[in-house]
């Protein structure tokens, strides 16, 4: 009897956001759909919160020396543990997630493995994360890499579009699969007493016009901006109050920032929280302000939790926010805009709930189960075209 294929999954890290709910949501389903999987990850920085990896319900193993610091030794470590990984998994996709485990995974498998090789952009690290040299030196690597990667995986159209600007692969191998994720936890923030139960349990004004923003609190996010936005907003709205659910190294300039601005107990940092469910429940609106995003996720849970959303225009955004029908969307450095639009939904009740009645059928295209059909296929496809299934399901 032939054996199952085997698909070994490596990610940088596991902080708690899109890409790791996403590599989770995979390989379980992809188990459930006769595949061997075994998943790998790093460790994350001191400022970032880990998801919980007791819940992790596949294989799975840490690579300690695996990080997102370029820390040539780690780094070197973290290779041979791959290495090792490979040779005892021999899997028969290699599929890697976010730019470190992309660019130390796949130079591996090149050396190490027949496998065929699959790489996920999450987000890119082209521009705004390090210098000019950095940056070049980034592309330079990437599209060597990508030329050797059977399957480049893009999160939206437009990120598609940006890979192939810089030229990180060849067309043809260039995908689109949108993030899945379980999304039902988050239906029960449209029901007609959610928002009064939530505001309860968290201690929020009853009648407060809510702001939450969700993610990472990091210089790429520019949350600086959303303050100085949600400034406008409490100037033309008494009972406005922002809430910033989440950590991370840019907390302590951001709350020096609100404090500038005269904010005071208007904005409140939150902090991680398990309670994200309550937090969209609780909100009149979502925001985003981010500088780059490749999909994402707080977009889609607002969007399932029936929340209206203000965004920048950035990455995939557009594909969950439909302007006019279930938000707005935004250019990034126009801060007075995204005031503007906050100010018309605190006005506007009646807005807000069309808005948000409309956006569950925007997140339905990011269901867990259709990510796993896609990547199924996609394996499937790539294996067929470059002959080298070792064995059938």
């Amino acid at each position: 009897m032939s054996r199952r294929l085997r698909v070994l999954r490596i990610i940088t890290r596991m902080n708690i956001g899109g890409p790791a709910t996403h590599v989770t949501v995979a390989d379980r389903g992809l188990r459930d759909r006769g595949w061997d999987t075994l998943l790998a990850f790093g460790a994350v920085e001191p400022d970032e919160a880990e998801i919980d990896l007791m819940q992790i319900e596949t294989p799975n193993t840490q690579i300690r020396s695996l990080a997102r610091p370029i820390r040539p030794f780690d780094d070197l470590r973290a290779a041979a543990s791959i290495a090792r990984l490979i040779r005892r998994h021999r899997p028969d996709v290699i599929h890697t997630h976010l730019s470190k485990a992309g660019l130390i995974g796949r130079s591996v498998a090149m050396l190490t493995s027949h496998a065929v090789r699959v790489h996920t952009f999450h987000g890119t690290v082209f521009g705004g994360y390090f210098g000019e040299s950095a940056s070049a030196a980034i592309v330079r690597a990437e599209r060597f890499l990508g030329s050797r990667t059977d399957a480049v995986i893009a999160l939206s159209p437009l990120q598609r579009a940006e890979l192939l600007n810089h030229r990180i692969a060849p067309e043809h191998a260039i995908h689109v699969v949108p993030l899945g994720l379980p999304l039902g936890r988050f239906a029960g923030a449209a029901a007609t007493d959610a928002r009064s139960g939530a505001r309860q349990r968290l201690d929020i004004p009853a009648k407060a016009f809510v702001v939450v923003t969700v993610g990472r609190l990091v210089a790429i996010k520019r949350l600086d901006r959303l303050l100085e936005a949600f400034a406008l907003v409490a100037e033309a709205t008494p009972d406005a109050r922002l809430y910033l659910v989440g950590g991370g190294a840019s907390r302590p300039a951001l709350e020096a920032l609100a404090s500038r601005l005269g904010l005071g107990p208007r904005v409140t940092f939150v902090g991680w929280s398990v309670d994200t469910p309550d937090w969209y429940a609780a909100a009149d609106v979502i925001a985003l302000t981010s500088e780059r995003e490749g999909t994402p996720l707080a977009l889609i849970e607002a969007a399932a939790a029936a929340r209206p959303v203000v965004a920048t225009d950035v990455g995939g955004v557009a594909d969950v926010v439909a302007e006019g029908r279930t938000g707005f969307v935004v250019a990034a450095d126009d801060m007075t805009a995204f005031a503007d639009r906050l100010v018309r939904l605190a006005r506007d009740p009646e807005l807000r709930a069309r808005l948000g009645a409309e956006a569950p059928r925007q997140a339905a295209g990011f269901e867990a189960d259709r990510l796993v059909d896609d990547l199924d296929q996609l394996y499937r496809e790539t294996l067929a075209r470059a002959h080298r299934p070792r064995s059938a399901v």
